[in-house]
């Protein structure tokens, strides 16, 4: 009895093709009902104004926003409208942070965040 070498390869190839074109499927399916608001919907997160604050300011305002290259944030006492006008529009050397950095309403979180001594 001689048997064909190439065929279980050819069958293991038609599962495989199988399988991408099921899961495929699938995958279109749950991205309808996240789309709709189903099990699959993507849930908003919140706002982590330490964790922006870490990616985006430490660089510049040291490591725990005590003033390095820019100045102090930690605990500042600046007004929370001028911290916000600066933070949209920059000064000096920092660049300015338009809605697709930081949106408005966690903007104000950071802002508190700023003024309660980065805490």
């Amino acid at each position: 009895m001689n048997r064909n070498p190439v065929v279980p390869f050819l069958l293991i190839l038609l599962m495989g093709v199988g399988l991408i074109f099921f899961m495929s499927a699938e995958g279109a399916n749950k991205e309808k009902e996240g789309a709709e608001g189903g099990e699959g919907a993507k849930t908003e997160q919140k706002f982590d104004a330490a964790a922006f604050a870490k990616d985006n300011c430490t660089s510049c305002h040291g490591q725990n926003l005590e003033g390095a290259m820019g100045p102090k944030l930690a605990g500042t006492s600046k007004p929370a409208d001028e911290l916000k006008k600066v933070i949209r529009e920059g000064k000096g050397a920092m660049p300015a942070h338009d809605e697709s950095v930081i949106a408005d309403k966690d903007l104000d979180t950071l802002v508190k965040y700023l003024k309660d001594g980065a805490k």
